[in-house]
């Protein structure tokens, strides 16, 4: 057996599991690869060292790759520790900022209680000064009394949105559920902003449905204030002599109440916030500067309750379109 002939049976063994038996064939193909480079030393040469060279290549290649595996295993370890401390320290700070918001929400509550009282006095007494029957006032004196009593009553509505955003924040919103058509809810909804609508010449009107809608199973108070909440704003951004509309229809699983106004709009960029807490957009804040901001988280809030979905389309300077849809309901006879 020649010398390059054990060269290739030690590489074969290198790469084959110790053992494995050499087959006739693959015997009869080293011998003639052995024979063919036999006589030329300076070939086998070449041969032999790029094999040696490859082995230690290999060697030391598998020896980075090792190395370099360990390090990465050190580093995971780090940046899973890292991560454990992390999320440890977000879970306390998570868990702190719980007990404040529910220390905020407890002291919201109470100062509103505590506020509505004596501010439901003051509403009392002006209200007094105000009756028409009373002849000693100047008509200065009633337009600064009348200013007051106003104040009063936009102070007494925040109060009243912040103890409705206590409530569902702290999950103690209470719910009265009854079957009604919603026709006669907005119908009557509708009735508490006639005088508003009139004195700025605001057409406000009921498109009502052709055929009577299917029963809803709703807390009808609550869905009066989402009513309220929307049919305020339509008017509020309405400029004066401009329309508000009000319609309702049903696709047999779903009732949609539509309220479309002619107003402002609502700007592109701004349309991503407008049902969190206390958001009011930039033309908005012009048009009006005495909004809570609560109306709109309030009303998506008490429509998502009632497994309903709340949503807008609105044009900047071309008026808003804002619906929501409650659950057909099936009464039981």
């Amino acid at each position: 057996m020649t010398r390059m002939h054990h060269l290739l049976e030690r590489q074969y063994k290198k790469h084959f599991k110790e053992g494995t038996p050499i087959s006739p064939e693959l015997e009869n193909f080293l011998q003639t690869i052995s024979t063919t480079y036999e006589n030329n030393d300076k070939d086998r040469a070449l041969l032999e060292h790029s094999f040696n060279i490859s082995s230690k290549e290999f060697s030391e290649l598998n020896a980075k790759i090792l190395k370099l595996l360990k390090e990465l295993e050190i580093e995971k370890k780090g940046v899973e520790q890292k991560i454990i401390e992390r999320t440890q320290e977000l879970t306390i700070a998570n868990q702190r900022l719980t007990e404040l918001d529910k220390v905020k929400t407890e002291f919201i509550s109470v100062a509103a209680h505590q506020l509505r009282t004596p501010l439901s006095a003051v509403k009392w007494i002006l209200s007094l000064l105000l009756d028409e029957n009373s002849t000693n006032l100047t008509p200065e004196q009633r337009s600064l009394l009348m200013k007051g009593f106003e104040s009063n009553e936009r102070i007494i509505r925040l109060i009243n949105e912040m103890l409705v955003v206590t409530r569902i924040e702290s999950g103690k919103m209470a719910y009265n559920f009854s079957f009604i058509h919603i026709e006669d809810l907005i119908d009557n909804c509708l009735d508490e902003f006639i005088g508003q609508a009139k004195t700025r010449n605001i057409s406000l009107t009921f498109k009502e449905p052709k055929e009577k809608l299917p029963y809803i199973n709703i807390d009808p108070d609550k869905i009066r204030t989402v009513l309220q909440n929307l049919i305020e704003n339509a008017l509020f951004y309405t400029k004066d002599g401009g329309s508000v509309t009000v319609s309702a229809e049903s696709d047999g699983k779903y009732i949609k109440v539509i309220v479309k106004d002619s107003g402002i709009g609502i700007p592109e960029k701004q349309k991503i916030g407008i049902f969190n807490k206390f958001f009011r957009a930039e033309n908005a804040l012009k048009a009006r500067t005495d909004g809570s901001g609560l109306g709109l988280f309030v009303a998506k809030s008490i429509v998502e309750k009632h497994d309903g979905q709340i949503g807008f389309e609105s044009t900047e300077g071309k008026g808003t379109t804002f619906y929501f849809t409650v659950p057909c309901a099936e009464v039981k006879k």
